[in-house]
């Protein structure tokens, strides 16, 4: 896939020929799509679906931002509280883990001080 991006050769195309803008478009998601794997494709044609939506609904290019800003906005929102859940879950096993570890540290402190069994033979002596 080309990874060059000339805005000013998008902007020309856009307001020449807003049709062969669209195409080519769609032709650059597909591109950049076909390099994923097939659950990342699934995942990247739906968010486009509703990208594409959102653009059809806004009716101007500057609705059109402002609605795919709320999209990204939300995401990242979303992002947030996952990072903190996921946080908070590995402080509560960090705390978990250093408790075991005391227990053990402690069973194994208790079976090192325990004087060995004598046997049957040296107790009579």
């Amino acid at each position: 896939m080309d990874t060059d991006f000339d805005f000013q050769d998008w902007e020309q195309l856009a307001r020449a020929s807003p049709e062969a803008f669209e195409a080519r478009r769609k032709e650059a998601i597909e591109a950049f799509l076909a390099g994923s794997s097939v659950e990342q494709r699934r995942l990247g044609r739906r968010l486009q679906r509703e990208i594409d939506f959102e653009i059809r609904r806004a009716g101007s290019p500057q609705l059109a931002l402002a609605a795919i800003a709320r999209m990204v906005r939300d995401q990242m929102a979303f992002l947030c509280e996952e990072l903190v859940s996921l946080n908070e879950s590995l402080v509560e096993f960090d705390a978990l883990t250093r408790a075991q570890a005391a227990v053990l540290t402690a069973a194994a402190t208790t079976v090192v001080a325990m004087p060995e069994p004598q046997s049957m033979d040296s107790r009579g002596s």
